[in-house]
């Protein structure tokens, strides 16, 4: 048997991450050899239809067994047409999600856990600040006092950290200059965990993952109030906003 888990990282020791359409990673199990693989999620880099496109890639690599948090209605659709069995587990390590299904102590889902359109942190809507159970530090691309179009070319940073739920510190980094691949690796380095802007490539999307840091775009508005939202699990994001361009001009965010 092979038993599929939505990851926020590709080691054992990781966690299984709530949100299916956009986690990171899927690690698989395979019962019988006893081994682990892990696999990135393309869905998880998609501006819209994110579970959509993480269910149809699941259902190719066919794994018997799904294990993970909330799933939107359009992938609860397709898993079910195909007859794929869903469990839903809280968020803990890989080890302890799967124990859980193999003692038959996990739900299983029959119809979707959240509705549409509902942000990247809708099963964080619904479970209140349980997201932050772990201690995190957060970047939200930051213009002015607003939320910036484009995560690439905004002045700055503001960085938060996370402690019990509580931002303990907010401090501010300007932004070191535009480059490709760059900015994952900058804000990787400064310990950041989840990133914050209004639009964003696909390609840097994946390169956040590739560094297990979670994107949330489609945010706008000011950089206070999506912090706040982030803190009491309400913060709803959507698709890229920077492809409209900025700036006066257009430019081709798929190039991040």
């Amino acid at each position: 048997m092979i038993i599929a888990i939505s990851a926020n990282g590709k080691e054992e020791n990781s966690s299984l991450e709530p949100r299916f359409g956009r986690c990171p990673f899927y690690a698989f199990f395979d019962t019988e050899k006893e081994t682990w693989t892990f696999m990135p999620n393309p869905g998880s880099v998609e501006g819209s239809g994110a579970g959509v496109k993480a269910a149809q890639f699941l259902l190719e690599q066919k794994p018997d067994v799904l294990l993970t948090g909330d799933v939107g209605p359009n992938a609860s659709s397709i898993l079910k047409s195909a007859e794929m069995e869903v469990y839903s587990i809280s968020e803990m390590p890989l080890t302890e999600a799967l124990e859980q299904y193999l003692h038959g102590n996990c739900s299983p889902v029959v119809e979707a856990t959240v509705s549409p359109h509902a942000g990247l942190d809708s099963s964080s809507e619904r479970r209140g600040t349980e997201h932050l159970s772990q201690d995190l530090k957060v970047a939200v691309a930051t213009e002015g006092t607003e939320v910036a179009q484009h995560f690439g070319r905004c002045s700055a940073y503001t960085l938060v950290d996370i402690e019990g739920g509580v931002a303990t510190n907010k401090t501010t980094v300007l932004n070191p200059g535009h480059q490709p691949g760059f900015l994952p690796r900058f804000l990787a380095e400064k310990g950041v965990d989840c990133v914050i802007a209004g639009g964003m490539g696909p390609r840097a999307q994946n390169l956040f993952a590739e560094q297990e840091i979670k994107t949330i775009i489609g945010v706008t508005g000011p950089v206070e109030e999506a912090i706040n939202s982030y803190l009491y699990g309400s913060l709803a994001g959507g698709e890229s906003l920077c492809e409209h361009g900025q700036h006066g001009g257009t430019h081709d965010c798929h190039e991040e």
